[in-house]
């Protein structure tokens, strides 16, 4: 455990400060004999109280700390990590990844470390009600799902989390950038004898994470879900909870970047500036209040707003240092900690909310089927956006404007570009919906959706 966490097993999280990041990151910096250097500091605490058959069952916490050296030697770029973050394990991994840079291979490509750049301001991220959070107060939001869970001879399953995090990257350019945040998050799955339904609430402050809402959602859906009956696979209209849509503008934002299309796995390459979707609006926004803002990504560049998808056309994509040089882009800050697999990715997705309410949205349907969340989702081809995967924990038939009763889950195969090409109707709440996005500094703030068409192939017997 870092020295900067290991103070105790105190109710309150006390952040390492600004101060005390910089004069590691200095340390570092000073003890590198590389042409350049980036130092990339992050502490966090996690703490999660978990949840099941209507008790709690598990309360942990994790506190760590960690540090990652780049540096630079020509066209030689080099890593060393450690979670021995003091002054002496700092310097020792600057002189690490110093001498590893004299021995891989060159990068031809590597443009350099990006030069610092002013970083502007954002809505406060850190909340010191969420960093004071302690077992008991996660322990009475768990009982005020478990209770009337139990009073409606339900079971309960999920947790309650919150979330404590600083980071901070230097480097030897003069980069400066830091930035505390807080998060929390509550899960419930509301299980019945023949049927379980989903909810999920997340808020940067923890007094107002709405976990009686997530309660109440799980316990009434799952109410009205048990005894699902059987339903022939097809072509349906759906309704789309946002938990759904998420995970739709996951897969979907996930390749609206520069090196996706520079290497030509990205289902909008040659086509900026021609309609990709339905009628819908997707933007990054990192200085969205209502989401985890962070005005600066990974290498310390300064975070730009940009609009991916504007009504339906695809209007631009999202770079870091590296990716903007090679295609002659601007940087919109959007690198990651550097790693060789996802090194750039929009981290605060939004897709802008439209006028209608769950109500009008379900009661638009003739005959269609309402989707609480998808399950197990992945990738079957990238470039043509097919994804497979299951429905969960909430699935209904529509008739008529009404929810006509349960339905046993799916298995679907769809193009989910293709399924937002048919969006009828578009909800007017937006739901900050987590999934553990949170830990990744990530964000995604989505409503609910009427599509006209998705392609479920197979039934479960669930």
């Amino acid at each position: 455990m870092s020295n900067l966490l290991a103070e105790g097993e105190r109710a309150s999280v006390v952040l390492a400060g600004e101060g005390a990041l910089r004069a590691l990151a200095d340390a570092a910096l000073a003890a590198s004999d590389a042409e350049e250097t980036e130092v990339f500091l992050r502490t966090r605490t996690y703490a999660l109280t978990r949840f099941a058959n209507a008790q709690i069952h598990q309360n942990v916490v994790s506190r760590e700390a960690r540090a990652r050296v780049r540096a630079v030697r020509g066209k030689r770029v080099a890593l060393s990590s450690t979670d021995r973050v003091d002054r002496d394990g700092l310097e020792r991994a600057a002189r690490s990844a110093g001498e590893l840079a004299e021995r891989v291979p060159e990068n031809p490509r590597f443009a350099g470390l990006p030069e610092p750049r002013a970083i502007p301001s954002a809505p406060a991220a850190y909340v010191e009600r969420t960093a004071v959070a302690t077992p008991l107060d996660r322990a009475k939001a768990a009982q005020r799902i478990c209770d009337p869970a139990r009073a409606k001879k339900l079971s309960a399953a999920g947790f309650v989390a919150t979330l404590v995090e600083e980071v901070a990257v230097a480097s030897s350019k003069g980069t400066w950038a830091y930035w505390p945040r807080t998060g929390s998050e509550v899960q419930v799955v509301a299980i019945g004898d023949d049927g379980t339904a989903y909810a999920d609430r997340a808020h940067a402050d923890f007094a107002a994470l709405d976990v009686a809402g997530a309660a109440d959602e799980a316990i009434a859906k799952c109410l009205i879900a048990q005894k699902p009956r059987d339903l022939a696979p097809g072509d349906y209209e759906v309704v789309l909870a946002p938990y759904a849509v998420s995970d739709i503008v996951g897969f979907l934002s996930n390749q609206l970047t520069g090196l996706a299309v520079e290497e030509g796995r990205s289902w909008v390459g040659g086509k900026i500036g021609e309609r990709v979707t339905g009628p819908v609006t997707l933007v990054d926004d990192a200085f969205d209040p209502e989401g985890y803002p962070q005005p600066f990504d990974y290498e310390g560049q300064p975070t730009e707003r940009v609009t991916l998808i504007e009504d339906g056309v695809a209007r631009g994509l999202v770079y870091d240092s590296q990716t903007a040089h090679r295609m002659n882009a601007r940087n919109t800050g959007h690198a990651l900690p550097a790693n060789p697999f996802l090194p750039v990715a929009p981290m605060h997705v939004r897709l802008e909310p439209g006028d209608k309410s769950r109500q009008e949205l379900v009661g638009a349907v003739k005959r269609g089927v309402l989707v609480t969340r998808f399950h197990y989702t992945r990738w079957v081809h990238q470039l043509r956006t097919i994804v497979t995967g299951m429905t969960r924990d909430g699935t209904f038939l529509i008739e008529n404007g009404e929810l006509a009763h349960p339905v046993k889950n799916f298995r679907f195969t769809q193009s989910y570009a293709d399924a937002l090409g048919g969006t009828l109707g578009i909800g007017r709440d937006l739901s900050l919906v987590d999934e553990l996005l949170a830990i990744a500094g990530m964000s995604r703030r989505v409503p609910a959706l009427r599509l006209a068409r998705f392609a479920f192939t197979g039934a479960t017997r669930y």
